[in-house]
């Protein structure tokens, strides 16, 4: 078990949003900023299309959880719209998705425990890999990954569909195998921290490494044959396992 030992892991893989970086909130920001601007410009209510907005996103998601398809964001903006009567053209389409791409990639949220637990983890002589998913839009998770303040402690950064060409995702034992490989342990010798029981806590477990999971910025939705070793709310809890006894 985690608990039992300060000294059973040599490596720590972190998953990047809703675990590093709290997505969901800015992502609700971002819909807030688009549909705030077309309730004006449409002159529609406002509060009423947020909320419209926000049940959709939230009904897509489940339905989608599932099937572990990816999905766009922005691509849901003119369906929503649709919702209300507001029939966007190509070009207020395309404006729109620039409005909420712009604000997921400069208004990233984050604990400011995270870098603390990451200096603490590299002071341990622990090497850290972060292993995320590619997003919709080509190049924006590595963007993104390379605007967070903490982006230095991390030894091997890897996007599953990008950085691994050969999956598209993070379904699946692959990714996980190749990220040991490239910190240059086992998989044994690993801890995967994420917030989904499914593409973090199943597939990391099926690789041989010990899981996190982590629920401070979001819920898993979806289901995973496994449990995790240990549950933590608050990103700074991961750093009692290097000061235990």
């Amino acid at each position: 078990m985690l608990t039992e030992s300060r000294m059973d892991f040599k490596g720590v893989v972190f998953d990047f949003d809703n675990t590093l970086v709290d997505t969901k909130t800015t992502i609700n920001e971002a819909y807030e900023k688009v549909f705030s601007e077309i309730a004006e410009k449409f002159n529609v209510d406002k509060a009423k299309l947020i909320s419209e907005a926000n049940r959709f996103q939230e009904e897509k998601m489940k339905e989608l959880a599932q099937s572990k398809s990816s999905y766009n964001h922005a691509d849901w903006i003119p369906l929503i719209a649709e919702g209300a009567s507001i029939k966007l053209n190509e070009k207020e389409k395309e404006h729109y998705k620039q409005i909420f791409y712009s604000h997921v990639l400069n208004n990233q949220k984050f604990s400011d425990k995270t870098e603390g637990l990451l200096k603490e983890l590299k002071r341990e002589g622990k090497k850290l890999a972060l292993l995320s998913e590619r997003d919709s839009v080509e190049g924006l998770k590595a963007e993104r990954i390379n605007k967070v303040p903490f982006r230095g402690y991390f030894d091997v950064v890897v996007i599953a569909g990008e950085t691994v060409p050969f999956t598209k995702s993070k379904d699946g034992i692959k990714p996980f195998v190749e990220t040991a490989k490239l910190l240059g342990f086992g998989t044994n010798d690993i801890v995967m921290i994420g917030d989904r029981l499914d593409l973090d806590i199943q597939n990391a477990k099926e690789s041989g490494m010990k899981t996190v999971l982590f629920t401070g910025y979001a819920k898993s939705q979806e289901k995973g044959k496994y449990e995790p070793d240990l549950v933590i709310s608050d990103i700074s809890e991961f750093g009692r396992l290097l000061r235990k006894k």
